[in-house]
């Protein structure tokens, strides 16, 4: 296999934070629990196994709750394992709010691409992402941002977005171009736990609209916004990172604290790989478990077959498609498919 990607939850949803949106809270388990490193072990050495190129996205609830310690074996089960001609790259998203100078020179020593969870400035972050139900997280996010920065990382940002934030775009994208963010990417809600907060297409091509006109002005190229970048990608005929876009979704496999598999973490209520404790990560592809999910993430509506820009698609995430009847379903339309053709067709209009 050319490359694998695995999302590794080691404590699966738990979190120190309790934000409003998440949709992750309803698959917590009851008891915290970390994975352990004798499946850790197994997961590592299989995977270099069946692939040469290895990504490893580690992910939550908060996976630094896994602690220091737990992040220091891993890498001397890389080492026992990865061969010189392999290759790995380890991305770690989180709050940030558990960063000390310990973990911040571990991840920069070992060369992780960090990436920090803030919905703007601290008026809009406060709104959702809460210690409690009370106390927002923004300055333990600031601070946290600080440390890593110290220690030689500025992490790309990755903004919120809900109907309570949207109207702040502009002001927040402001903020985190003022605070020294490089790197920002955006993810609207669509049908979290509460619907109150979810963005519909129409909204949502505004919103990042407004953002593109705005970075233009700004004629600060280092400043990379991902929904831009992907479509200048595009355009420049170059990679392209978000999974869906590039059509990776079967390449893509999410393990939660108990070593269970599933295609991705928007994706296990409906879908099942099995157990590291009785699949091997080889048999995943052969499984018929995997054929009908690739099945349904290959689903062609109509309206893709001629679509311009079904290359920078590929029909969106299918955790995001709705039906006909306006519910969320493999086999439906992306539900933001408007508003990359708009994003498109505006960015193709000035570049060419």
């Amino acid at each position: 296999m050319k490359e694998l990607t695995l999302q590794i939850k080691p404590v699966g949803n738990h979190c120190n934070l309790k934000c409003t949106y998440c949709y992750a809270a309803p698959f917590k388990s009851s008891k915290f629990k970390i994975l352990k490193l004798d499946i850790l072990d197994e997961i590592i050495k299989q995977a270099f196994s069946i692939t040469d190129n290895l990504i490893i996205s580690w992910h939550g609830g908060e996976p630094m709750m896994a602690g220091l310690d737990f992040y220091k074996n891993y890498m001397k089960i890389v080492k026992k394992y990865k061969k010189q001609n392999q290759t790995i790259i380890n991305m770690i998203q989180t709050n940030a709010t558990l960063i000390n100078d310990d973990f911040a020179k571990f991840f920069k020593d070992n060369e992780f691409i960090v990436s920090v969870s803030l919905d703007g400035d601290e008026k809009s972050h406060n709104k959702n992402r809460l210690i409690n139900h009370k106390l927002g997280s923004f300055n333990n996010v600031m601070n946290g941002v600080k440390i890593l920065r110290k220690n030689g990382i500025n992490p790309p940002v990755i903004a919120t977005v809900t109907q309570s934030t949207y109207n702040d775009g502009i002001k927040n994208f402001e903020f985190f171009v003022k605070n020294g963010f490089k790197e920002i990417k955006y993810s609207p809600v669509y049908d979290s736990n509460n619907d109150n907060f979810s963005i519909s297409s129409d909204l949502w091509s505004q919103y990042l609209i407004n953002i593109f006109n705005k970075w233009l002005k700004l004629r600060d190229y280092e400043i990379k916004v991902r929904e831009i970048d992907e479509i200048l990608m595009w355009f420049a005929k170059k990679p392209m990172s978000l999974c869906a876009n590039r059509g990776m979704c079967s390449k893509w496999i999410s393990i939660d604290e108990n070593g269970n598999f599933y295609p991705c973490e928007y994706l296990r209520s409906t879908n099942s790989y099995g157990n590291i404790k009785c699949n091997t990560l080889e048999s995943i592809f052969y499984s018929e478990n995997y054929k009908n999910f690739v099945e349904k993430i290959n689903y062609l509506p109509n309206k893709c077959r001629n679509c311009k820009i079904f290359s920078i698609c590929h029909n969106g995430c299918p955790a995001t498609r709705i039906n006909n009847r306006n519910e969320i379903h493999s086999q439906g339309v992306y539900v933001y498919c408007e508003q990359r053709k708009k994003l498109f067709d505006l960015i193709d209009k000035i570049c060419n």
